[in-house]
């Protein structure tokens, strides 16, 4: 049976429409869940996880295109539908406004490990053990630089993703130059879409972090 320009229209629609809905809607962690443990929020249920991976995906980028869709605007329809808590929008947006400090102090940490004298092996005085491996162990195993880590990623992935204009508004975060309505004249668009773009640029790191 084949599907004519319409129907292939519909069903593209239909599947961007049940993904929407699907990432709206979390009913919780399943016990089979691998992110289970180590989901801050414990909100991701089967239908949610599989509809926040497609919403990230070329695959789903590709089908926005088919409609004319703004891929962007899609995904941020998609998670505005699933709102964050006012309080977790307050803690990421100001992980991105301290992310060149946070690299500063991730860049500390790390160079204080490597710096470190090394520690002798027990019960060879004179031995010293292989300081390069313990070290780069200990790197991994510190929970402050793999949380900073981690988020860095995040923001670093996102600005990646993001187009020239809202790279732009992303910046401002780090070099604050201009003020809302600066910005929004710099950029030729208003405060209202300077107001939802920095919306969008919070709730897609807090996608990346797992927070949606």
């Amino acid at each position: 049976m084949s599907i004519d320009d319409i129907g292939a229209r519909r069903l593209i629609a239909s599947i961007l429409k049940k993904a929407c809905d699907d990432y709206a809607s979390d009913k919780g962690c399943p016990e089979w869940c691998s992110f289970k443990d180590t989901c801050k929020l414990k909100q991701f249920d089967a239908e949610h996880c599989d509809a926040k991976r497609f919403i990230h995906s070329a695959w789903c980028a590709t089908l926005c295109d088919g409609l004319n869709i703004d891929y962007e605007e899609y995904v941020a329809v998609c998670i505005k539908k699933h709102r964050l808590s006012k309080n977790t929008f307050k803690f990421v947006e100001q992980e991105i406004r301290q992310y060149k400090n946070n690299l500063k102090e991730l860049n500390r940490l790390k160079n204080d490990i490597i710096l470190e004298a090394p520690e002798k092996q027990e019960g060879r005085s004179n031995a010293i053990g292989n300081s390069t491996a313990s070290k780069a162990i200990k790197i991994s195993m510190d929970r402050k630089i793999v949380e900073l880590e981690r988020t860095q990623k995040a923001i670093e992935t996102i600005y990646q993703r993001l187009c020239h204009d809202k790279q732009a508004v992303m910046e401002e975060y780090w070099k604050s130059r201009y003020t809302t309505s600066g910005l929004a004249d710099k950029l030729g668009v208003d405060e209202r879409t300077i107001r939802r773009w920095k919306q969008y640029i919070v709730y897609s790191v807090a996608a990346e972090l797992n927070y949606l």
